[in-house]
């Protein structure tokens, strides 16, 4: 195996090292001036900057993505719809979204809960597929739904979200339309 050093190693030695190097049997120098050079722990040179680390994926794989519930909407006419759905409860999982998925099935989804009711509006930054949402309050009833367009580049618009809500479900957009979902509906999750 290979090991790859930087070509500054004497560079990168300083006043403790090689008095170290001194006083220190031939091994011990050559390991210390090993860790020294190739070390990933220790700050790097004087006017030397790291590169920046691989940003961490933020988003889903491409579905199907894990779904740990389900959502049972019941139309005021019709038949209750069932979606498998995934949860985002916590700050970074409702940021993320469904962020750089390419598609979904039809009877998939993914839900934000809210522990209090919010106003928070919606924005598909970095989302590539069109979808709905359907807001609902406490009494798990829809209050509005609002169809929204893939946004790759800023600026991207921002969807008003005009009423207070505790839960939200996102579909592929025209889901919740072929289906008979509308505004009034009730739901419950199943997790």
């Amino acid at each position: 195996m290979a090991v790859l050093c930087r070509a500054e190693l004497l560079q990168r030695t300083d006043v403790m090292i090689v008095a170290e190097m001194r006083h220190r049997p031939l091994p011990f120098v050559i390991a210390l001036l090993l860790l020294a050079a190739c070390g990933d722990g220790g700050e790097d040179g004087p006017g030397q900057e790291r590169p920046d680390p691989e940003p961490t994926p933020t988003a889903l794989p491409t579905a199907p993505f894990p779904t740990d519930a389900a959502v049972v909407i019941e139309p005021t006419e019709g038949d209750p719809v069932t979606l498998r759905v995934a949860i985002a409860d916590t700050p970074e999982e409702r940021t993320r979204g469904l962020m750089g998925v390419e598609e979904m099935p039809d009877d998939v989804g993914m839900v934000f809960l809210h522990e209090e009711p919010t106003e928070s509006d919606f924005w598909m930054k970095d989302t590539l597929i069109p979808l709905s949402v359907a807001v609902w309050d406490e009494s798990m009833t829809i209050r509005q739904i609002v169809d929204m367009e893939p946004c790759e580049e800023d600026p991207c618009p921002i969807y008003d979200i005009t009423v207070a809500w505790e839960g939200a479900l996102e579909v592929n957009q025209g889901v919740l339309d072929r289906s008979g979902v509308a505004v009034g509906d009730t739901l419950r999750l199943d997790s």
